[in-house]
């Protein structure tokens, strides 16, 4: 494990902040990579050398006592038993010493913890490129297979596949999609054969088929209450159906994503499952020429404004059975105010919202309009 220059110039910046004293990092060919004296970056030391030799401390009393060095302290920085460089104090014995053993645990501790962050993120881009090639046309095998061995991930197991959106994701962007990988990880923890991506505001995660529904659902409402209590994300997810090959993965993304526009769409449910989709499944699978082509021959005259105050007063005379009474009320306008709309809506399109045929037309328009506008 080799320390990167950007890293041991953070570990020196911040270790004089606490003790005020001239630092050096030196790698283990004995070359100064960071300093917080500018002018002795590139320098050889030929103290750090004889400590890596040694692997002990070496106590510099004064400037000429070694090549390249000055009076201080010189300590070997470890991580695991394995010599990671020397970390160097400037000043007098009496100054430096006292410092010493606490500069060596806390670099010991920075250098771990940014190695372990560096793994994290390199298993997370692995994750990313494994589902991102699994969902592919044509996936590349050799790729799927290698990337699969190095996470542990059993391509043998059926799976299925949960999409979903971050509705909220303008504001803080960067921030948010790291927070919603921090709570994938927390909430996905106990099983190693669920592996997840965050892709700006769009969630691909890969469950086990044989996950039981109860604990599946519970996982997901889990993810979707602590996504909005701890970091303020409001999510939808749509889960496909089990695919028992890799190759169907795919599908299962497709069915997934088609119960996710759905949840968007109606607000109904945050989680929709694809199983339980009656008329989603087929308004959110309809080409989208086709579904221009009708919502423009059935709501062609009105304008922009109208279409979207006649969606929302649809989508409220729908869920209250074509009760005037109670779609007024929940509109919070009078029936009068309603009546008069609905017959507007009669003459502008041609379809009447009181006869049955003509209100499952203006339905499937006002949804597939909703459908097309949902982003």
């Amino acid at each position: 494990m080799e320390i990167a220059s950007e890293l041991a110039q953070r570990i020196v910046v911040s270790m004089k902040e606490i003790i005020h004293q001239e630092l050096n990092f030196i790698d283990i060919d004995g070359v100064i990579i960071a300093s917080t004296d500018d002018t002795r970056i590139g320098a050889q030391h030929a103290g750090a050398k004889r400590v890596i030799e040694t692997k002990t401390d070496l106590i510099v009393k004064d400037d000429t006592h070694f090549e390249g060095t000055k009076m201080g302290i010189n300590i070997p920085i470890f991580s695991d038993q394995h010599l990671l460089g020397v970390i160097g104090i400037t000043g007098s014995k009496d100054e430096v010493v006292k410092y010493g053993k606490i500069i060596k645990t806390m670099t010991e501790i920075l250098v771990k913890e940014a190695w372990l962050k560096d793994v994290s993120f390199k298993k997370r881009d692995n994750y990313r490129i494994l589902i991102e090639e699994l969902l592919m046309i044509r996936p590349d095998l050799e790729n799927v297979q290698t990337l699969s061995n190095l996470l542990g991930f059993d391509l043998t197991i059926p799976r299925l596949v949960v999409a979903g959106h971050i509705k909220n994701l303008s504001v803080d962007r960067n921030d948010k999609i790291e927070n919603m990988m921090k709570l994938l990880k927390t909430v996905l923890l106990n099983d190693t054969q669920t592996i997840y991506t965050v892709d700006g505001s769009e969630i691909t995660i890969l469950f086990r088929e044989s996950l039981p529904e109860p604990t599946l659902a519970y996982q997901l409402n889990k993810l979707i209450r602590e996504a909005e209590e701890r970091y303020d994300l409001h999510l939808h997810l749509g889960v496909g159906l089990p695919s028992e090959t890799p190759a169907a993965l795919r599908i299962s993304h497709e069915q997934a994503r088609a119960a996710l526009d759905w949840s968007i769409l109606t607000s109904h449910n945050t989680i929709e499952y694809y199983s339980k989709l009656d008329l989603g499944m087929i308004l959110a699978n309809i080409p989208k020429n086709n579904s221009e082509e009708f919502v423009h021959q059935i709501l062609r005259n009105l304008d922009w404004k109208e279409l979207e105050e006649y969606t929302e007063i649809f989508s409220v005379y729908g869920s209250n059975n074509g009760s005037i009474y109670r779609c007024a009320d929940a509109l919070f306008i009078h029936r009068n105010t309603l009546q008069y709309k609905l017959n507007k809506l009669h003459k502008l399109t041609g379809y009447n919202p009181r006869e049955l045929d003509s209100y499952t037309i203006l339905s499937l328009a006002f949804k597939l309009h909703s459908i097309l506008n949902k982003n």
